[in-house]
């Protein structure tokens, strides 16, 4: 009887591989009953976990239970407007005025606001402190931009009479948009972000020349937002840091101890293909694919007579010459059984091998009609990669 070998990936422990592996063994059986699927389930033998029961992680033991201050909802939204600027006016716009009717003949709150957003002539001392945060150059533009957004002019629309919010979140946008002007030009993703110190003192500067501040009731101007943002950004984790540790831990560390200690992954995998019923394919996800890649390339398997790899990086690896088990210039070795590698194009964390190593790999693309990150685990739920799996078993 021919043997089906299933390698997960990274990040996988029970209960979640039993219920991955019966889905992989249904789907296969009422293709290919005659085939015996075997589990290789590495995660728990070989994978990583907290030896020391946390002991690294700063407050393991109590994160749960700290209380979040001032300090963590300011964090909080700076991690969201980080990655939106604008993120503060749009939640104020949703918001809406939080005061009753204006007084008789009085312009809208929001006309008299962008007056001075539009007028702005920055100060000997705003431009000291621009220049201090790294903004000076970047700050220009992104006046503008936030100026002559369609957040900006919805939050103008739905200003009450009391302004001391929205000149915050007004201010906040133009530091972050700054910000992320800055890290385009500098071709990153991800702002070099000042001292916050730096970061909040031209904010306050800006308050000012939009106007001032309503400096009694800070806590009421920012509940509309603040709040919210500590239950979306990653001050959260904080308080939950020994809980977020459990939950990702196996993930990242996985690939950690990969780089170090693969040795006893390709082990464990070769002891279930010496142990399994010939011909025997490997059918592998992501690190575990990588994983029988490594060992395949090092040590001839003649039992493996098919290597499938699903959302596998191994091809990505060799290129950068980081594959454990070949250089960015060696060959792949002739013995190197026939390799299926099947990818989605929306999955970033898959690769294609083909043109690396043309007539040896044999790319698949298929659709998972999910989005990042989902993608990269939808394979199983896809019947085209059944499919494409089925069609070419020995």
């Amino acid at each position: 009887m021919s043997t089906i070998i299933f390698v997960h990936g990274t990040g996988v422990r029970e209960p979640a591989f039993s219920r991955l592996f019966e889905r992989v063994r249904s789907e296969l059986h009422s293709r290919r009953p005659e085939f015996a699927v075997e589990p290789c389930y590495w995660g728990d033998a070989e994978g990583t976990r907290l030896w020391h029961n946390g002991a690294s992680v700063p407050a393991y033991d109590t994160t749960r239970g700290i209380t979040p201050g001032p300090e963590d909802e300011e964090i909080a939204l700076w991690d969201l407007l980080y990655q939106d600027p604008s993120w503060e006016l749009r939640m104020l716009a949703m918001a809406g005025p939080a005061d009753g009717e204006l007084p008789p003949g009085r312009l809208p709150p929001g006309d008299e606001l962008d007056a001075s957003v539009q007028a702005l002539a920055p100060s000997q001392e705003l431009t000291a402190a621009l220049a201090a945060a790294g903004l000076a150059e970047t700050f220009g533009s992104a006046r503008v931009a936030i100026a002559t957004s369609e957040p900006y002019r919805q939050a103008l629309g739905a200003a009450g009479d009391s302004l001391g919010a929205l000149r915050l979140a007004v201010a906040r946008a133009i530091v972050a948009e700054a910000l992320a002007e800055q890290a385009e030009q500098d071709g990153t993703d991800t702002p070099i972000v000042p001292d916050a110190a730096a970061r909040d003192h031209v904010v306050r500067l800006l308050v000012d020349a939009f106007g001032g501040g309503e400096r009694g009731v800070p806590g009421k101007i920012a509940a509309p937002v603040r709040g919210l943002a500590l239950r979306l950004a990653t001050a959260r984790a904080r308080r939950r840091r020994g809980a977020l540790t459990d939950a990702t831990s196996p993930g990242a560390g996985d690939i950690l101890l990969y780089q170090v200690r693969g040795d006893r992954i390709r082990t464990f995998i070769a002891d279930q293909v010496a142990a399994a019923a010939a011909p025997v394919v490997l059918l592998t996800h992501s690190l575990g694919g990588i994983a029988a890649v490594d060992l395949l390339a090092t040590k001839p398997l003649p039992a493996v007579r098919l290597l499938v790899t699903v959302g596998s990086q191994a091809p990505f690896l060799y290129e950068i010459g980081a594959l454990w088990s070949l250089a960015h210039d060696d060959p792949l070795p002739a013995h190197v059984p026939a390799w299926l590698n099947i990818y989605d194009p929306r999955d970033l964390l898959s690769y294609i091998g083909a043109p690396l190593f043309p007539g040896q790999i044999e790319d698949v693309e298929v659709n998972n009609r999910q989005p990042f990150p989902q993608s990269h685990s939808a394979y199983w739920a896809n019947p085209k990669v059944w499919d494409a799996i089925v069609s070419r078993l020995p």
